[in-house]
């Protein structure tokens, strides 16, 4: 098995090849649709909290509680914090989120890229992609779960004198594990290895999906990092591919059996 060390610096240098793959490819134009889902995502999110405000708006304008002097300030302020909340949400959330949505266009960015550097064929069934494409929804659900419950912990822990200094670190190799992990997921759908498989593959190669992930993750933390996540993750999917790959390469060269 490959070391942590070696671990990282494939999950890193993966990055690079993966932008000349998707060149090489010309799978360019598979960008354009988490581009089209994206700007329907942030619509619907500021039509529905538009919806959310008006409806906070009448229920507080029938308790009667409003004088109508103040009436118009409220329901101002109401629109203006319904709509901040629910994009605050969206940020903390939309990693996952966004992963959950383009499943099916991560899946075929993986594919494509394992075509292209292993010249395997996978035949196409609708079946079939249905089921990877459920299956993806929910590993990326379920390891918002386990997120929100491991960095809620970390929150807590953050208060502990010297223990809270190292949370915020902790909390992005957390984000970053599991980003990483579902863009893995994908080359061992393909592979048609059971989530329990899956799971325990990708934990022997933790340190990768970490390094995977970072990135991801990384570009969650800056401004409007939600907004291009889209493309971020389509890429972190093509790198995580590529790393895969050699990483299962390199231990079966050395006899190595991942899946014990």
């Amino acid at each position: 098995m490959i070391s942590a060390t070696e671990q990282i610096k494939l999950g890193f240098s993966s990055y690079g090849k993966a932008f000349k793959v998707i060149v090489s490819n010309k799978m360019g134009k598979l960008f354009i649709i988490p581009l089209i889902l994206n700007i329907i995502l942030v619509f619907l999110i500021w039509h529905y909290s538009g919806n959310l405000s008006d409806w906070l708006n009448t229920k507080i304008t029938e308790t009667g509680a409003i004088s109508t002097n103040w009436a118009g300030f409220v329901g101002g302020a109401t629109t203006v914090l319904t709509k901040l909340i629910c994009f605050v949400i969206f940020i903390f959330l939309g990693g996952s989120i966004v992963i959950m949505c383009m499943s099916p266009i991560y899946s075929t960015l993986s594919e494509k890229t394992d075509t292209f550097l292993t010249g395997r064929q996978f035949d196409f069934s609708a079946k079939q992609t249905m089921k990877d494409i459920w299956r993806g929804v929910l590993i990326a659900l379920k390891n918002t779960i386990k997120q929100t419950f491991f960095i809620a912990l970390c929150f807590i822990a953050s208060f502990i004198p010297v223990i809270g200094v190292i949370m915020p670190f902790i909390i992005f190799l957390i984000n970053s594990y599991y980003f990483g992990f579902s863009f893995m997921d994908y080359t061992n759908e393909r592979l048609r290895r059971d989530r329990k498989e899956s799971a325990r593959i990708i934990s022997k190669y933790r340190w990768l999906a970490i390094a995977n992930g970072a990135v991801y993750t990384l570009t969650l933390y800056i401004m409007c990092g939600t907004f291009i996540a889209v493309f971020t993750g389509g890429i972190s999917t093509v790198a995580a591919t590529i790393a895969q790959l050699e990483a299962e390469k390199i231990d079966n060269s050395t006899g190595t059996n991942i899946n014990q």
